[in-house]
């Protein structure tokens, strides 16, 4: 993710992306991803940023 990240000068990066760049099935990121925002709170995800809308978008959050 980070580097998919790091590709769009830091800004959000779509499921599809990261899927391929970490070589993972779409529905399987898409639950590693649920878990990383939900449980762990290491990852942000941006709904509704796209016009046409184009699916969530998610970030890493900052490190302190």
């Amino acid at each position: 993710m980070f580097q998919a990240q790091a590709a769009h000068d830091g800004d959000a990066v779509l499921l599809d992306e990261i899927a391929r760049r970490a070589e993972v099935p779409p529905d399987e990121t898409r639950a590693l991803l649920h878990d990383l925002t939900r449980v762990h709170r290491l990852v942000t995800e941006l709904a509704g940023v796209d016009t046409p809308d184009m699916g969530p978008r998610w970030e890493a959050k900052p490190r302190l």
